[in-house]
């Protein structure tokens, strides 16, 4: 496979009403960065591409074309305490708190977009 540099075998691609607000939410919450951007017009993204640490998200504004399509997303994250908290200050809604399950320490919540996040913690320890 010649897969490019900036890409992976799968990448997951949302498509969201709102896609800058989407985008900011991602910045402000997990502290993705822009990897491309691709307007349509002033309004409208037409191709996006976050990055969170290696993982790559593209995402791109609904249309009549393309209507929304959201995800349930699982990911692993340094510090599910501050993600979390930064996600319900976003404006997103719990899923369930930041608990030990069995798979380690995991908080859910739905972003403001329809996208369904399950963060875990990337180490054993808690948080």
């Amino acid at each position: 496979m010649n897969i490019p540099s900036q890409y992976l075998p799968l990448m997951p691609y949302l498509i969201v009403n709102r896609a800058e607000a989407f985008a900011q939410f991602m910045k402000n919450v997990f502290g993705a960065t822009d990897q491309a951007l691709h307007k349509a017009n002033e309004n409208t993204v037409m191709h996006g591409e976050l990055r969170i640490g290696q993982a790559v998200l593209m995402y791109s504004d609904a249309s009549e074309a393309w209507p929304e399509k959201t995800a349930a997303l699982y990911l692993y994250v340094p510090d599910v305490n501050q993600v979390y908290e930064k996600a319900l200050a976003q404006g997103a809604k719990v899923l369930h708190t930041p608990e030990q399950k069995e798979y380690g320490y995991a908080a859910g919540f739905a972003d403001p977009f329809g996208n369904h996040w399950f963060v875990v913690a990337a180490s054993a320890a808690k948080g």
